[in-house]
């Protein structure tokens, strides 16, 4: 009896330490994957990370890491599916909400994205990123009505706007929510409103081809042609996406920008 004993207390304490290293294992493996997510070296993150998942399926975590290194590679499905499962795991992950809302944004389903964002603030709601994105997403649905020649959905753009005041409450210097402000403002053709909050954006990231091509906007639908050329001049010289550029060239072709 007593050789029995001893061998089931030898026998657990070696599955301890078999847990244990593992636990450790995964321990390094999740440090290693955020080393490398942080070193924008996102496939090696993925080898680190997918190794910690399959180790500890439940590890909220690394399934979390994946997720983000998915998303940087532009592999979307995996990025969300990475996601769905942190909240299968943890319902109450505000940033899991988060990330999931940026990525169906990213695959063009603004509807889904709305939902986690709220579902994100219910969680966080002091969180100026998702207030942000929120923001945004609403501009997009206001504006990618079925109809393109009716005017953008007006409780949309309140609600974008609501959005990005929240945003602008809690962190003061954020130009993309004031950007996103300057474009609501234009849309409903507050145009010296939408020029004031844009040029403050401007002060603050001057390097800011967003805020230049919306300025130029501002301007030329106020009808002041020379400020609105020099707007997008500005926008140009920053080196824009081909096909922002282009959008750019034929505003200032249309206004007849020397």
């Amino acid at each position: 009896m007593r050789k029995s004993l001893v061998f089931v207390a030898a026998l657990l304490v070696l599955v301890l330490v078999a847990c244990q290293g593992g636990a450790a294992n995964v321990d390094d493996l999740l440090k290693s994957g955020r080393a490398h997510l942080e070193a924008d070296e996102y496939n090696e993150a993925i080898t680190d990370l997918k190794a910690a998942v399959e180790a500890d399926p439940d590890n909220s975590k690394a399934h979390f890491l994946l997720g983000q290194a998915y998303n940087q590679t532009g592999d979307l499905m995996k990025a969300a599916d990475e996601f769905r499962t942190v909240l299968e795991l943890d319902p109450d992950n505000a940033a899991a909400h988060h990330n999931l809302g940026v990525t169906y944004f990213q695959l063009q389903d603004p509807r889904a994205a709305v939902t986690e964002f709220k579902a994100a603030l219910e969680l966080d709601p002091d969180d100026p990123d998702t207030h942000y994105q929120l923001g945004a997403t609403y501009l997009v649905l206001a504006l990618s009505g079925t109809d393109p020649t009716a005017p953008p959905d007006p409780q949309l753009l309140e609600q974008a706007t609501t959005e990005f005041k929240a945003a602008l409450e809690l962190k003061e210097n954020m130009p993309e929510a004031l950007i996103g402000m300057g474009n609501v403002y234009i849309q409903q053709g507050e145009y010296a409103t939408a020029i004031e909050i844009l040029q403050q954006a401007i002060e603050q990231v001057p390097d800011s081809p967003e805020a230049y091509y919306a300025l130029g906007t501002a301007y030329a639908q106020s009808g002041d042609v020379e400020n609105a050329c020099e707007a997008y001049s500005h926008f140009l010289a920053l080196n824009p996406p081909a096909n922002w550029r282009i959008q750019g060239e034929q505003a200032m072709t249309t206004l007849g920008c020397p």
